[in-house]
């Protein structure tokens, strides 16, 4: 049976060369965070013409915005929207995800030079288009680059993804044993009056920075200190990182033990045989019977129906996606462009063949393993608690930087100090020919 002190030595090492392993990786995504905290900002900013438009008097509908999907596709036929994301502000553009159609020779998509199209919802103009996923400096893919970065650096985006979901993994377990180094070890100290100090007294100089100490000890103890009262939210970010971009996987782990529910990762509806390209339900009736459906269960449940936040459709599945705001969702304010998770608005799944509603996600309050996860997105994403959180969130990514490089600190110090120093004389002493 191991001792406590080899146990101890043995994590000490998983945490350095972890650590070590993972820091430029670490500095990359902690330092991307803390700019797209305030992501949506950021791309209004940056990009006026794409994602500002001028309000007027007569609000949009969304057969409005279901016409401009039609005039999009009728413009290049090799375009097929999959996603329109409505705007939800009076000045802000409408996002159409778009990907390639079939050739009806080959069977295969046609090649898109972008993956998304933005245009004004009040007129249907194309304001622009860019591709999120692909390298550039180009001004209308700065933003989104930097967001691209932070969760697939410049790799391809699978295997992007999948890396940095594996990363957001091993940095909450990483946590765990930093946190599990930090405990006191040894029996109780007795004081002058014969009593050992306690657990917590002895812990205590773990969550704190020694005053007027040398170098070496003030950068060990920013490094524990800060591990320690971020840890809550590190191990939230690294597990919600893992979820968002293990989706597949992170389902099926809460699969085996809960009632999880995740439609973007498990559609309630089998893949079809081959592609519905036109399938019988349009998109005008699917975004009806999706309305109709969540306003019935909104009164039978007891929430509240809020403005209309996109709909989807999978050829694959022939399945329609249609998203309302209510009442449940974790939200303040405004969502980024981008998000897409459930957390934000409800979804109700349309069988694209007959009109058949064939599932319901909530935001919360549904199951519990959805809401926990929820909440713990919303937070990464900084979809709650506004611009005080969007702060909060930025400077954390800072302090996450800074727990990262000490660390490297520490290790390269002691690497250091454990060098074999040569002798002054030794040096001055000319080698022999």
């Amino acid at each position: 049976m191991s001792s406590p002190t080899a146990v101890r030595k043995a994590m000490v090492k998983v945490h350095r060369y972890v650590g070590l392993t993972l820091a430029l990786f670490l500095v990359i995504i902690a330092g991307t965070g803390c700019i797209i905290a305030f992501y949506d900002e950021l791309d209004r900013v940056v990009n006026p013409r794409l994602r500002v438009v001028e309000p007027r008097e007569r609000r949009w509908t969304v057969p409005d915005l279901v016409g401009i999907r039609e005039k999009i596709e009728a413009e290049d036929p090799r375009v097929h929207v999959m996603y329109l994301k409505f705007p939800q502000r009076a000045d802000d553009s409408m996002l159409l995800r778009v990907r390639g159609s079939l050739d009806p020779v080959t069977g295969q998509s046609y090649q898109l030079q972008y993956n998304e199209i933005f245009a004004n919802p009040y007129t249907g103009q194309r304001l622009g288009e860019r591709f999120v996923g692909k390298f550039s400096l180009e001004r209308q893919d700065l933003i989104s680059q930097i967001r691209f970065l932070h969760y697939a650096f410049v790799l391809p985006e699978s295997a992007g993804v999948f890396f940095i979901g594996i990363l957001g993994l091993i940095f909450a377990v990483d946590s765990c044993v930093g946190i599990y180094l930090t405990l006191p070890m040894g029996e109780k100290r007795k004081a002058a009056n014969g009593k050992g100090k306690s657990f917590f007294h002895r812990w205590k100089p773990a969550w704190q920075i020694k005053r007027g100490a040398a170098t070496n000890r003030v950068i060990y103890d920013m490094h524990r200190a800060s591990g320690l009262w971020l840890w809550p939210l590190i191990f939230i970010f690294g597990i919600s990182g893992f979820a968002l971009n293990q989706g597949s996987t992170y389902s099926s782990v809460l699969n085996s033990f809960t009632d999880y529910l995740s439609y973007h990762e498990k559609p309630p509806q089998l893949p079809l045989d081959r592609p519905l390209v036109k399938p019988p339900v349009d998109w005008y009736k699917a975004a009806q019977l999706g309305q109709s459906y969540l306003a019935k269960q909104a009164h039978a449940q007891g929430f509240e129906l809020g403005a209309p936040a996109g709909l989807i459709y999978s050829r694959e599945h022939g399945l329609y996606t249609y998203l309302s705001h209510t009442s449940l969702d974790l939200r303040d304010g405004y969502t980024p462009t981008e998000n897409e998770w459930p957390l934000t608005a409800a979804m109700v799944a349309i069988d694209g063949r007959d009109g058949r509603v064939v599932g319901m996600q909530l935001p919360t309050g549904q199951h519990a393993s959805n809401t926990i996860t929820n909440w713990m997105i919303a937070l990464h994403t900084t979809s709650v608690f506004g611009v005080v959180w969007q702060i909060a969130v930025s400077v954390f990514g800072m302090m996450v930087c800074t727990i990262t490089i000490t660390g490297v600190l520490i290790w390269w110090r002691k690497r250091k100090a454990r060098s074999p120093r040569v002798p002054a004389r030794a040096r001055n002493v000319a080698t022999p020919v």
